[in-house]
C-alpha cells in the first residue's frame, strides 16, 4: 500500500492490521554519465513498492537525499551531513511509530547510508520504540 495514494482513513484502517512500514532510501548523485541522478532512490522505491504491493504493507515515499558528500564534485549531487541524515531518518521513523508502526524496513540503495541507518535502527531498538532494519539493495 503506497501511502501517498491512500486517504488517511485507509491508512488508519491498514495500520490496525499491520504494523510494518517499508521506507525506500537512496541518494541523488552521479552514477556515471549515462544514468540519472536519482538512480539509487528510484531503485529503492521500485523494490519497496513491488514488495509492498505483494504484501499490502505500508510503503512510504522515498527519501531521495542521503550521505553523498563524497560525490560533491559532480553537478546535481545533493547530500546532507551524517548527523542531519541520522536525525531526519530517526524523526521520520518516530513519526511512523506515533501512528502505530512498530517495525520498519529501510530499503536502501546507497552505500553511504548503511552505517547511519543501522545507527538509527539501534537507537529505536534500544529505547523500545521500534524494530528497524536496513536492507541494502545490491546494485
Amino acid at each position: 500500500m503506497y501511502l501517498p495514494h491512500r486517504t488517511w482513513p485507509d491508512v488508519a484502517d491498514s495500520i490496525g492490521d499491520r504494523s510494518l512500514a517499508v521506507v525506500p532510501l537512496g541518494s541523488t548523485e552521479q552514477h556515471g554519465p549515462h544514468l540519472p541522478e536519482g538512480t539509487d532512490f528510484l531503485i529503492a522505491e521500485a523494490l519497496a513498492r513491488a514488495a509492498t504491493d505483494r504484501t499490502d504493507h505500508l510503503c512510504t515515499p522515498a527519501l531521495p537525499i542521503g550521505v553523498s558528500s563524497h560525490h560533491r564534485q559532480f553537478h546535481g549531487t545533493m547530500w546532507v551531513d551524517p548527523p542531519v541524515f541520522r536525525n531526519f531518518v530517526e524523526s521520520f521513523s518516530r513519526n511512523l511509530t506515533a501512528h502505530g508502526i512498530d517495525r520498519i524496513v529501510y530499503v536502501n540503495a546507497h552505500g553511504g547510508n548503511v552505517s547511519h541507518l543501522r545507527e538509527v535502527g539501534r537507537r529505536l531498538h534500544e529505547d523500545e520504540t521500534a524494530y528497524a532494519v536496513e536492507w541494502m539493495c545490491a546494485l
